[in-house]
């Protein structure tokens, strides 16, 4: 399993302000989980509709999926890099 290390860029943010991105990430999760479960149900009724999954609908869950583990490496201080809308919406890859 790799596990990514915590990394530090040269100008780390001051506490308060990382407290109060925290705290607006942390409500961005709790949203981000709703949509993620609001997908999963409209995917799973689309898949017995149809007998296939929505192609659209599996490309938003892999992107949202990277989001949530930007957001959670932030909120867990692997990284300092502050998520989507700071940084570029997560590309595959």
């Amino acid at each position: 399993m790799n596990v990514p290390q915590p990394s530090l860029s040269p100008a780390t943010p001051d506490l308060g302000s990382r407290v109060l991105y925290m705290v607006l990430f942390a409500v961005v999760f709790w949203l981000l989980c709703w949509t993620l479960a609001v997908t999963a149900i409209v995917q799973l009724v689309l898949r017995l509709l149809n007998g296939r999954p929505n192609p659209d609908l599996t490309r938003f869950g892999a992107s949202l999926a990277r989001y949530a583990r930007q957001v959670i490496e932030f909120l867990t201080f692997v990284t300092e890099t502050t998520p989507f809308p700071f940084a570029t919406w997560p590309v595959e890859g």
